[in-house]
């Protein structure tokens, strides 16, 4: 089976002081049909970049893109990207905010609203549809990020660490929405995160980068059925592999 999306030999460099400050060396990267791919390396390393050029907002130096086998300039049409903060417009409601993807693409509105609610009750956000961004806490200001970002619709979903700044509890519980919201519609994702604990829980693959220029140094299966328990004795094992694999890089 050809892979959802493919990246080949994608290289990027910015300007610093006049000089050329090489961020990504050549990555290879696949994802495929309902996937869940894991992205995770040293900080700074060029992984939003990463995203940034899958989304359309910057361009690579080099390398191709590709989308069902078929060269792309860029996925910016097929993917819905949330970003590492949750961008909420401050004088539109929650529900308003999570339907601000229906409406730039002019969906029917009922039919919108309704899949809104419905994501709303499942995200255990059920009575805050009418409240403004100020008055939530963080983490339902993430999951009605996470809820605007299922409601575009794409074929594929780019997370930027959208659980990075979450406490553990209010972490995991945004875990456990997120694979059911998958479970119920699988869709392919590509999520970064610097937390190997979230990358070997929700991933079936993870991308290990080396440090500036990034490149891919390693590629980890993770074949462990959902729910994965982190105390595990296989869990544990694949998170010992991949520290092991983060420390080479």
């Amino acid at each position: 089976m050809s892979p959802h999306l493919q990246l080949l030999q994608i290289s990027k460099s910015f300007a610093r002081d006049g000089l050329p400050l090489p961020v990504l060396d050549k990555i290879d990267l696949e994802v495929q049909h309902g996937e869940l791919v894991a992205l995770i390396g040293p900080s700074g390393c060029g992984k939003t970049t990463l995203l940034h050029i899958i989304a359309g907002l910057i361009c690579p130096d080099s390398g191709t893109i590709f989308l069902n086998s078929s060269p792309v300039s860029d996925c910016r049409r097929h993917v819905a990207y949330m970003q590492q903060k949750d961008l909420l417009l401050p004088w539109r409601t929650a529900l308003k905010n999570a339907l601000l993807g229906p409406e730039i693409s002019q969906e029917e509105r009922e039919q919108a609203e309704a899949r809104a609610k419905q994501l709303f009750a499942e995200f255990g956000l059920s009575g805050f549809e009418r409240v403004y961004p100020a008055q939530l806490s963080a983490g339902m200001r993430q999951r009605v990020a996470l809820i605007r970002t299922l409601l575009s619709q794409r074929e594929i979903l780019l997370l930027d660490e959208p659980f990075g700044a979450l406490d553990a509890i209010t972490r995991s519980e945004l875990h456990d929405w997120l694979l059911k919201a998958w479970e119920k519609s699988p869709q392919t994702t590509l999520f970064v995160t610097h937390d190997v604990e979230e990358a070997l829980k929700l991933a079936d693959r993870v991308y290990v980068l080396s440090e500036r220029p990034a490149r891919v140094k390693a590629v980890l299966t993770v074949s462990l059925q959902r729910p994965r328990n982190p105390t595990h004795s296989d869990f544990v094992a694949l998170k010992a592999e991949l520290l092991q694999q983060l420390g080479a890089a």
